[in-house]
């Protein structure tokens, strides 16, 4: 008797309670936040995604269900690509590897678990997601090495954040976001323990919702290698090594030449001291040079032999 009080107990509670995902918004609870989903798209029932219920769910349907809540063996669903109330607008973005607060709404807390996937559209922007593509982007919760969430209890009937990172390496323009609450509220067995009690069983009540966002890739950041400034030196002399040597050389014979001589002298006269360029270039010149006038270095031979 006390077990069959607690199945309908939970049956009521199931009859009664509802939620949906809040941030990002569920395209069937849009128009509550967004205008431009007011005359296409309002839709009272956005609490009910329950996939037909949890009798239809697994009795008809094999414990099947739509995307975002609605009964799997819909034909064609509202809130789907296709459907009448579809729009596919992107209602939030986010960066890619993003640690991000997704909040759902409970009139009831029901027990149970939240999962979140994720599904990029980019490779095909002309379909929806699918059930196959959203399990393979199973999220995971912060701080803990799961995708489940359980703490739900503890929040009563009230705004619940759950902290999520967003895949490091998944930047999309369209990505489908999907909030799944498989509840604690019915009763049930544990196939494995054999035990009874409420949310133990297979069979449970499960609400959806999905979103359509954005997550931005990481910026590449482009460092343009440091100027390399080439300092171009000019080689050059004060009058050269040359002439310093030449003046060097006359200094010291001109010292040793106190009194110079007559013949001194005239060496001395014929002595001319070249100019050298401040700059090095490469053109050869050739000049003559009067036969009357020795060049330096046969001047300087002569006086050396004198």
């Amino acid at each position: 008797m006390l077990k069959l009080l607690v199945f309908f107990f939970f049956c009521l509670i199931s009859i009664n309670g509802h939620g949906y995902l809040l941030e990002p918004i569920a395209r069937s609870s849009a128009w509550l936040v967004d205008p431009s989903f007011k005359d296409c798209c309002t839709y009272e029932g956005h609490m009910e995604m329950f996939c037909g219920g949890v009798g239809h769910q697994w009795n008809t349907n094999g414990g099947k269900c739509g995307i975002c809540g609605e009964p799997y063996d819909r034909a064609v669903k509202l809130f789907e690509k296709g459907g009448r109330k579809y729009l596919g607008k992107i209602v939030q973005t986010y960066k890619q590897g993003q640690q991000i607060d997704v909040k759902i709404k409970l009139s009831a807390n029901h027990q149970g678990y939240f999962e979140f996937r994720l599904c990029n559209l980019d490779t095909d922007p002309n379909s929806d997601a699918t059930q196959e593509c959203l399990d393979r982007g199973l999220l995971t919760v912060i701080d803990t090495n799961s995708t489940k969430y359980r703490d739900i209890t503890k929040h009563g009937s009230e705004m619940i954040t759950v902290h999520i990172q967003l895949p490091p390496n998944i930047a999309c323009q369209h990505c489908v976001f999907q909030w799944k609450y498989t509840t604690g509220n019915n009763w049930g067995k544990d196939p494995t323990t054999n035990k009874s009690g409420p949310g133990l069983g297979r069979e449970n009540e499960t609400f959806m919702g999905c979103s359509d966002i954005t997550i931005i890739g990481h910026t590449t950041t482009t460092t343009r290698p440091p100027k390399i400034i080439i300092s171009r030196t000019t080689i050059g002399t004060k009058k050269s090594t040359i002439s310093e040597a030449v003046n060097h050389w006359l200094i010291q014979t001109l010292t040793n030449w106190i009194k110079p001589t007559t013949k001194q002298r005239l060496i001395l006269s014929t002595i001319t001291l070249p100019t050298i360029p401040s700059t090095i270039t490469t053109t050869t010149t050739t000049t003559s040079r009067p036969s009357v006038r020795l060049p330096l270095w046969s001047a300087l031979l002569v006086a050396y032999e004198k």
